[in-house]
């Protein structure tokens, strides 16, 4: 899995997110420019926070122990 396909929904929940809340009464003076400014500067950053946190090995995963040593019975080691 690359990291695109995580970093952009991430950047469109943000954005709609922003934009609902951006969209309340309460900033009604808030222009619309100013409105499009914070929206896109929010789904910028988030995906630069979300590429740096995801880290280079997304597609490393432990492998499967071989050994199962939890599910032995008392007695037999």
């Amino acid at each position: 899995m690359k990291k695109s396909k995580v970093i952009v929904p991430i950047m469109v929940v943000v954005a709609v997110l922003a934009t609902i809340i951006l969209n309340q009464e309460d900033y009604n003076e808030v222009t619309i420019i100013n409105k499009i400014l914070i929206i896109a500067g929010a789904a910028i950053v988030s995906s630069i926070i979300g590429y740096f946190l995801l880290g280079s090995d997304i597609n490393k995963i432990d492998p499967k122990p071989t050994n199962n040593t939890f599910n032995n019975k008392k007695g037999k080691q």
